[in-house]
């Protein structure tokens, strides 16, 4: 018991011992004794009146009319009540500030209950979206967000963020992420990516349309390159110069062949033809080509089911052939690739296997970025674009696909593509065989 209580109630004893001897000596000790626990009640009633007021409204106590234990008392609660006052305030110094910086930001800020309806939402939010703070409050975001996308991902927040067009504004395009917090309570985040959009669409038109104009200069300066090189009166010195322009103009023609496709898929968005490809068939052509070609090094094709995939036949063909045409570019001659197609499960898997210089790590996460090369040199005499990878990935995910690397410098490569169940045709199992 701490020693304020233990000398309060020593007091009170001794006080209680003398009004009992007063009582003793002048008669009547009990009313004696009735009469100083009623002025030690009523004094107590006095103390804790003036602590439930002071309590009450928040004030400083009062405390040079009090002596001993409630002195300490009411110190204590004078010190908590400083505290508190300070605490609160800065509580209020944190709001206001959390507040400005909500109304200064550009994107809109939404906080949603666990029923999808509004909470809270900043000014940026009436910019973009014309939330009114009157009308829309308590009101379900799905009311004023009505794409499709956006409602899909406001069932499944797992997912990507989504664009959509805003609701104020057709023309206006918005990213929205939905971020999960607190219990059963998600903010949404949307953002004006309108003129980011502009820009994309701006650089796409220009190099679709850089691309098709350059096709026809090139094809002239094609036509003459041929037609003097066919020449049998051309100098002997023009033959190497000649041999080389045409290399060049070979190269550019396969850069914008590839740009276009690109700019192509780009301009598609993520729909892609639901027509049904041989992938054996097209595994064969393949081949027969780089037979024709007669490539090194050894190049061997594995195919382990008769399944074929529902897409574009031109951009699977442009998956695969670019793969394959990689492996066989950065392998030695005296190497091997395995190209393998098979079904683990409910995933159709496509796996190019080469044991040639293989990839440094630090690379990996940038192989598929325009005109990113590994080794420029080597790409660049081997007649490499740059462009493949990149057309591989935008193909794969056309086809809702995934690209899976696993690389060791100087021992080789393998580029794994997954395709889901939904896009893989079985016509019907048949024993690994080699094409």
């Amino acid at each position: 018991m701490p020693k304020r209580w233990v000398t309060h109630f020593l007091f009170l004893a001794a006080g209680s011992t003398l009004s009992l001897i007063c009582g003793l000596w002048f008669g009547r000790p009990v009313l004696w004794l009735l009469a100083v626990l009623s002025l030690y009640l009523a004094n107590t009633l006095r103390h804790l009146y003036f602590l439930d007021i002071a309590l009450d409204r928040e004030k400083k106590i009062k405390t040079f009319e009090m002596r001993g234990l409630w002195s300490e008392i009411f110190a204590r609660a004078n010190s908590q009540q400083c505290k508190l006052r300070s605490r609160k305030a800065n509580y209020r110094r944190l709001l206001r500030e959390v507040r400005q910086s909500t109304d200064a930001l550009t994107d809109a800020g939404i906080i949603l209950n666990s029923e999808s309806e509004i909470q809270w939402f900043n000014p940026a939010a009436t910019r973009l979206l014309g939330f009114d703070p009157q009308r829309d409050m308590n009101q379900r975001i799905g009311n004023f967000l009505r794409h499709p996308d956006f409602l899909n991902y406001l069932e499944n927040s797992d997912s990507e963020p989504v664009t959509v067009p805003s609701p104020i504004n057709d023309t206006d395009h918005l990213s929205v992420q939905i971020i999960p917090y607190g219990i059963e309570q998600r903010m949404v985040i949307a953002r004006d990516i309108t003129h980011p959009l502009q820009l994309e669409g701006m650089r796409r038109d220009f190099v679709a349309n850089a691309s098709h104009e350059l096709r026809s200069p090139l094809t002239v300066i094609g036509g003459y390159l041929d037609g003097l090189s066919g020449d049998q009166d051309l100098p002997e010195s023009w033959v190497a110069p000649i041999d080389e322009m045409r290399h060049q103009v070979d190269r550019m023609t396969k850069i914008l062949q590839d740009l276009i496709e690109l700019s192509r898929m780009e301009a598609d968005g993520k729909e892609v033809k639901q027509v049904f490809v041989s992938v054996p068939d097209l595994l064969k052509r393949i081949q027969q080509e780089f037979v024709v070609r007669g490539s090194t090094p050894e190049l061997v094709f594995n195919v382990s089911i008769e399944a074929g995939l529902l897409g574009s036949e031109s951009e699977l063909y442009s998956i695969f052939h670019n793969l394959i045409t990689n492996a066989v570019r950065f392998t030695p001659d005296d190497g091997k690739v395995e190209v393998n197609w098979l079904v683990e499960g409910t995933v159709a898997v496509f796996t190019v296997v080469d044991n040639g210089i293989g990839i440094p790590d630090e690379l990996v996460s940038r192989i598929t970025e325009r005109f990113f090369r590994v080794d420029s040199g080597r790409s660049r005499e081997m007649g490499g674009t740059g462009l493949g990878l990149a057309i591989v990935k935008h193909a794969l995910q056309r086809h809702d696909g995934a690209l899976v690397i696993e690389t060791q410098l100087g021992k080789g490569s393998s580029f794994r593509c997954e395709f889901p169940e939904s896009r893989i045709v079985l016509r019907h199992a048949v024993p690994q065989v080699v094409i």
